[in-house]
Order: structure tokens, then sequence, then C-alpha cells
């Protein structure tokens, strides 16, 4: 804790293609269940145009561009006729993987909202957002240019954290609640990794499945079945991430899936590679770490 702000942590890579630096602050305690993980903020240089592939995940990206605009695919092709432009952007749920490019260089902010969070600081139904990437300006109003503009004139990563504590406070004071029955079954469903039946979830929250899938489609942007698709899916994927000595069979037993057909045909749906193929293109990671 610093000034009474949470610290900031600091890490960075450096090689002959490719340098970056990233700044890590958690939000403040009231928000802390707003956000997935930690607001990020970096700068990264690049000898050649970067193109990075997102897979699905059960949040909402937003990233605030402090430098040069990115190019978006968010259709599944990757090619550049589907690529458009963007400022500052937020993508709804996907159920398939989108493409980012940038020029090489970059200076960004980001945070990961929880979706039912998204749906009160938004104002809009998430099912509208499935599948597509929207302007900050757009969605959030005047409002985020004042923002924009402040964070251009911020002094360093520090006053420029304080500031989105700042603006998601007031955006959220006065946003309506979230439906308590959606929470509790998007809840469960990440507790089970995914799971859990559609069915067995209406009955628990005493609704229809019709019901559930329409109060899902609004308040977090997918139906539930496909929602645990990509729960299930991001659990094996942080499996492969922890260097596991498990064979790909486990692997998807593990992850929930009824066999490794089942877990391969999820894995070219979702991040258009083979297992392998996803891990071998892995950017490295590396570097030093300091905390302030």
């Amino acid at each position: 804790m610093t000034n009474g702000r949470p610290s900031i942590r600091f890490a960075s890579h450096d090689s002959e293609f490719l340098s970056w630096e990233s700044a890590f602050r958690a939000p403040e305690e009231r928000l802390r269940d707003c956000l997935i993980g930690a607001y990020q903020g970096w700068s990264e240089k690049a000898t050649i145009a970067m193109r990075r592939r997102e897979i699905p995940k059960i949040m909402i990206p937003v990233i605030i561009n402090l430098g040069p605009p990115f190019g978006v695919d968010s259709t599944g092709g990757g090619d550049e006729a589907g690529m458009e432009r963007y400022g500052s952007f937020a993508a709804g749920l996907h159920d398939r993987y989108a493409v980012v490019e940038s020029s090489g260089r970059s200076q960004c902010m980001q945070l990961n909202l929880e979706p039912l969070v998204a749906r009160r600081i938004f104002g809009c139904a998430m099912g509208d957002l499935e599948n597509r990437v929207v302007d900050l300006g757009d969605i959030l109003g005047g409002g985020f240019n004042d923002l924009l503009a402040q964070l251009h004139d911020a002094r360093d990563w520090s006053d420029r954290f304080a500031l989105l504590d700042s603006f998601l406070g007031h955006r959220l004071a006065d946003a309506p609640e979230t439906r308590p029955e959606v929470a509790w079954a998007l809840r469960r469903l990440q507790q089970s990794g995914g799971t859990v039946g559609i069915g067995d979830l209406a009955v628990e929250i005493g609704c229809s499945r019709k019901r559930l899938i329409a109060l899902f489609r609004d308040q977090v942007g997918q139906t539930p079945k496909t929602v645990a698709r990509v729960i299930r899916f991001n659990r094996v994927v942080k499996l492969l991430g922890a260097d596991s000595a498990m064979g790909w069979a486990e692997l998807a037993y593990d992850g929930g899936y009824y066999d490794q057909a089942h877990f391969n045909r999820d894995f070219r749906d979702f991040a258009g590679y083979t297992p392998s193929e996803y891990l071998n293109r892995q950017l490295p990671q590396g570097g030093g770490t300091r905390d302030i």
C-alpha cells in the first residue's frame, strides 16, 4: 500500500524483436468483486506488426487506448478483410477467437469486467454485444471521453489507476443491481467447471429453461450452455499452461469432456488451433518484476 493506494507491480520483457513493460494494480477494495484480476497498463515496442489470437473467456475485456489504434477481427477469420480499426473498445462474450493487431507500438490500459458488472456499467443487454467489439465512446458516452483526456494527462500509472477507480465507482453508484438468481447460476457454473446441467440450474433457481436462457442472454451475454462450454475450455487451457504432465485424453477428462474428440472439437472452435499448435504459439511471458 502506497499513499493509501494498493501497490503496483511491474513486469518487463526485452528481446531482439519485442520489448514491453506492464504495470498491474488491484482495484480499490469496493471494486474487487467487479473485476477479474488487476488493472493493467502497458507499453510495447516490436520491430514488426503484432497479431494476437484471443480465445473466448467469461469476462468483458475493456481496452483504453493511449496510443495508436488497433485492428480487431472478431469474426474468427483473422484475415485483413475482417479487420476493423479501434481506439478504445470493449468486447462482448464470444464463442470464437478474435485477432487483435497492433502496429508494433502500443500504450494501453486494460480491465476485465465480470459480465454482470459490465451489464450495469454499460446499461445495455449483454446479448447485444455477443461476438461484437464496440467503441467505448459509443457505449459509455461523453463521460468516457473526459476520462480518456484525464488519463492522457496523468503523471504516471498510479494516477491513471486511481482515475479508473473513481470512474468505475461513479458508474456503479447509480446503476441497477443485477438479477441475484442469474448471479447465483453463473457462479454455480463457474464453481462446477461448466459441468452442471442447464436443466438442473433452472430447477435450482425455480424457473424454466427458456426463462433461464433469456436471463443469461440479457445479463451475461450468452446462453448458459455456451457459457458452460467456454468455462470447460478455459479450465483445460489453464491446465495446459501449468506444464501438466497429463496426456491429452486425461486433460480432456479432467476438464469435463466426454472424450478427446469432444475436447479437440471445442479447441478448434474456440482457438482455431489444435492443443499442440496453441501451446507452440504462446508469446514469451518472462521478464523481471518489481513492486512499488
